[in-house]
């Protein structure tokens, strides 16, 4: 049992340095003229991620880590937020959460609000193929469009000088980049972060006229397959508990590591 215990706290540990990793990557290639000032700082267990310059942020204002060890630091902890007029964010691990950690923070106005399934594969080569779609790896040449796919897929407009600024972030070997079209016509989009040899699924998104028709399934495979094509040894990704991609993700061989819960003040 307790060599048990010691593997699922060491692929907690594992996730937790890939999700941070890709936050750090993520405060970098923000599509905002703002320029990140994400920080970190330790305190006891606890990992503060901080960006006074986006303080609505909830991704970039999370303390990783939190449970009995500091639950007498838990002042402190708010006061550092607090004096950059952030409210943040705890970002809570199965190990760390149980009766005494909730009571303390919901005394301080916290309470569980969402939950977050994180997942692991080792890649494999896959032989699925979806002729409709076309997958394309974003590059230098068509970086411009990627970001412009994801302004839509946001409803945002951003000036033209910041998509000519971000590109470069979109076509690094850390972080891959594909659009999947039908017909000629962009239907969804997928990321692929990397950290040595190991590597993240994220940003999976399909226009909304263009769901059912497995857009995310053939991203999905195709990514796995260039995850082994570059010799990555285990790939992680995460998803809203009990959604539909929860359920794709388990379908292609994704097996479940841990379920985050974030605990947020009510506004």
């Amino acid at each position: 049992m307790g060599n048990l215990y010691q593997n699922v706290l060491f692929k907690q540990e594992k996730v937790n340095e890939m999700e941070l990793a890709l936050t750090q990557f993520n405060s970098k290639r923000a599509l905002s003229h703002v320029n990140s000032n994400l920080k970190l700082k330790n305190l006891g267990d606890c990992t503060l991620i901080i960006d006074s310059n986006a303080p609505n942020s909830i991704y970039y204002n999370r303390i990783k880590g939190f449970g009995n060890h500091d639950i007498d630091k838990v002042d402190y902890i708010l006061d550092t937020y607090y004096s950059e007029q952030i409210t943040p964010c705890f970002d809570m691990t199965p190990n760390n959460i149980n009766f005494e950690v909730s009571q303390v923070l919901m005394n301080k106005g916290f309470f569980c609000s969402e939950q977050l399934v994180f997942l692991e594969l080792e890649p494999y080569f896959t032989e699925y193929d979806n002729r409709e779609i076309d997958i394309v790896r974003v590059t230098e040449n068509n970086a411009k469009e990627f970001i412009n796919l994801i302004l839509l897929s946001d409803g945002k407009e951003v000036e033209k000088d910041l998509i000519e600024k971000k590109s470069v972030y979109f076509y690094q070997s850390n972080f891959q980049n594909f659009i999947a079209y039908i017909g000629g016509e962009a239907v969804g989009m997928g990321s692929l972060f990397i950290k040595g040899e190991e590597g993240y699924i994220a940003n999976g998104f399909t226009f909304p006229s263009y769901r059912g028709r497995k857009v995310q399934k053939s991203l999905l495979h195709f990514r796995i397959q260039v995850a082994k094509e570059l010799g990555l040894t285990k790939l992680y990704t995460d998803v809203e508990f009990g959604s539909i991609s929860h359920n794709n993700l388990l379908k292609v061989g994704f097996e479940s590591i841990l379920t985050s819960s974030f605990w947020m003040k009510a506004k």
